[in-house]
């Protein structure tokens, strides 16, 4: 497995993506355009595919050491699931009650004749 300073290449992958995706969202936003959506879903439905990606080959013959060695790195993906599941639901409700449920007030008309 690749690593760079003790940090997988998926990692670098990753937040890569992640950089790209804000400045074309941020971009996208501005424009009024669907692409920033699109780059969100994508980046998110990338993430959770690599983090489902297993990181080490399993033998077939399990292997019985003396030592019995624990392995966190399950904890962490769980960690970065939870906080992008939480994310996405955050932004949902910020993107409703900022944008959705806004009154719209209608503009006085206004009229060319003065009496």
């Amino acid at each position: 497995m690749t690593t760079i300073g003790n940090i997988g290449l998926g990692l670098f992958i990753l937040l890569i993506v992640w950089i790209v995706t804000i400045i074309v969202f941020v971009i996208g936003i501005k424009l009024q355009s669907n692409i920033a959506w699109i780059a969100l879903g994508s980046a998110t439905a990338l993430t959770v595919i690599l983090l489902c990606i297993p990181t080490e080959k399993h033998n077939k013959v399990p292997v019985e050491l003396d030592i019995v060695e624990k392995d966190y790195i399950i904890v962490y993906k769980n960690c970065i699931l939870a906080f992008l599941i939480l994310s996405i639901l955050a932004g949902l409700f910020i993107f409703f009650i900022g944008y959705c449920i806004v009154p719209i007030r209608p503009k006085p008309i206004k009229t060319f004749y003065e009496n």
